[in-house]
């Protein structure tokens, strides 16, 4: 068992630091990562790989979610603290923060090679690599191949 700080964890910037990811776990079966959008922050448009389904969790502040469907028609959903946005595998969707708080989000889905198809056309086998992982688990091999001892106590 263990425990991860995520305030200790490494971060990335993205969106030209609209954006901080937190990459705090992943074992074979599943990722987490914890992120903060700023005031005006914004994830454009992108779509996930088909088979990556994705929950997200509002922590703090708000943010609204939208998905392009198949017919090119638009779904808003608008979340607060404790409450869930679904997004399934195949989806193009952005988020946007509302308001002027921070938006806090935590994101769990599957392990994949390639999380946007926008990422294939210069995908190489590094892309991602450069992501600090607080904690990864090979729960095949039953090995710790990551562990940020910054972070991440038993």
């Amino acid at each position: 068992m263990y425990k991860v700080r995520a305030e200790e964890a490494s971060s990335v910037e993205q969106v030209e630091g609209q954006v901080r990811a937190y990459p705090l776990f992943t074992t074979n079966d599943l990722v987490l990562l914890y992120f903060e959008m700023g005031p005006s922050g914004m994830i454009d448009w992108h779509t996930h790989v088909p088979n990556m389904d994705e929950v997200s969790m509002c922590l703090e502040g708000r943010a609204r979610y939208t998905l392009e469907r198949e017919d090119g028609s638009h779904q808003t959903i608008e979340v607060g603290p404790m409450e869930f946005v679904y997004l399934p595998g195949g989806a193009r969707n952005k988020i946007e923060t509302v308001g002027e708080q921070v938006h806090k989000g935590m994101v769990i889905h599957r392990p994949v090679s390639v999380a946007r198809l926008e990422n294939l056309e210069d995908f190489t086998p590094s892309d991602g690599d450069d992501w600090p992982m607080a904690l990864w688990i090979d729960r095949k091999r039953d090995e710790v191949l990551e562990k940020d001892e910054d972070a991440v106590s038993t």
